[in-house]
């Protein structure tokens, strides 16, 4: 049986202060299977930085289903945030979302979150390489007017890859922020599948064509500039790894993905308690949980079937919505690519990926 000091009834999942309700101004057509919601100005401030994302809480066919999706507006620009959803073939949300949202249509958020943000000072004066790969232009999108409008010294080049012309997110605002900031702003267009009047870069971005791309915006001087990467996984490895052979430090290059399966193991070593269920003690809201952890569960999983209200969104180690500090005891984590090397460092763990590898656990989330 799992234990609790204070259960939250299944009726308050939907008033926790952590949920924001959203209203639809306007549902903007991008691409032919992308569209923007653009949400009304919230009546209560919603404070987000340049990269984040939301957690959207849905009700379909009678259950709760969250997903997350990246902010692709600034917070320094705009006053409507939105977020820019790709139909995906079998997705519940994003099919949802594109078949049945309309303007004047409300649901609730949880609030923003995530760690792909840059920071900004407006005296400074760095060079920013972004790579995006499909709808993994939203968050950049985010971050690069963010960069525009907060450092006026800056620079920044996009590089983005995307199927064909008809395919490109955004290309008419692209253009647009070219126009406008023509000596801070350079855009690169890749295409897998161009047409023939298309005289840019072609095919699937691979090392050859990274390096290339590198060799000529960073004029032998990779290591001086921040990088920003979103998109496929292939992608992403992609540049990555073309980044590492240029000797570009890790702390300069930033990631997100919410484009992984299943979650894989980061480590060979067995648990040293593989078969016992173990009490973790939850802090949540000022509120203090004790909770039974069976050996075949997560922390995060036994937890909401205690029917305690943890934040959470893809549930594969990626969104980083159920991140937490470990306060005590000993965690081990079937994945830790959503958490930064400086946050494995100062203790913080993933619960919907996270079991209890020895009794004593204690974990604070936020």
């Amino acid at each position: 049986m799992f234990r609790i000091f204070k259960k939250k009834s299944k009726s308050s999942k939907t008033d926790s202060k952590r949920y924001l309700q959203l209203k639809i101004k306007e549902v903007r057509r991008e691409t032919d299977d992308t569209n923007t919601l653009i949400f009304e100005k919230p009546e209560k401030p919603m404070h987000y930085l340049p990269g984040q994302f939301l957690t959207l809480i849905l009700p379909i066919d009678g259950k709760e289903v969250r997903r997350s999706y990246s902010l692709c507006t600034s917070p320094y620009l705009e006053e409507n945030p939105a977020i820019t959803v790709k139909r995906v073939d079998s997705g519940v949300v994003s099919n949802y979302l594109h078949d049945h949202m309309k303007a004047g249509d409300a649901f609730d958020v949880m609030a923003p979150a995530g760690h792909f943000t840059p920071a900004l000072a407006p005296e400074r004066a760095t060079k920013y390489v972004l790579f995006a790969g499909g709808s993994g232009i939203t968050p950049i999108m985010s971050i690069l007017k963010s960069i525009l409008i907060k450092e006026h010294m800056s620079h920044v080049t996009l590089v983005y890859q995307s199927r064909n012309e008809q395919s490109i997110i955004f290309e008419s605002e692209l253009e647009l922020l070219q126009k406008k900031y023509a000596t801070h702003l350079r855009v690169l267009h890749l295409l897998s599948q161009p047409s023939e009047a298309w005289s840019g870069y072609q095919g699937r971005i691979d090392g050859a064509m990274a390096s290339d791309i590198l060799m000529d915006i960073a004029e032998n001087k990779a290591g001086n500039c921040e990088y920003f990467l979103c998109g496929p996984s292939g992608f992403m490895l992609t540049v990555f790894n073309t980044l590492t052979d240029f000797e570009v430090p890790e702390k300069q290059i930033h990631k997100e993905s919410f484009y992984s399966g299943e979650s894989k193991a980061k480590t060979d070593e067995p648990s040293e308690n593989p078969n016992q269920e173990m009490i973790v003690t939850i802090l949540l809201d000022g509120e203090e949980y004790e909770v039974n952890v069976p050996a075949n569960r997560s922390i995060l999983e036994a937890a909401l079937d205690q029917d305690i209200d943890m934040p959470f969104s893809c549930q594969n180690g990626l969104c980083t919505a159920c991140r937490g500090k470990l306060l005590a005891g000993k965690v081990r984590m079937d994945d830790e690519d959503g958490l930064s090397e400086e946050e494995i460092n100062e203790g913080y763990v993933l619960n919907c990926v996270g079991h209890p590898d020895g009794p004593g656990v204690k974990i604070e989330i936020g």
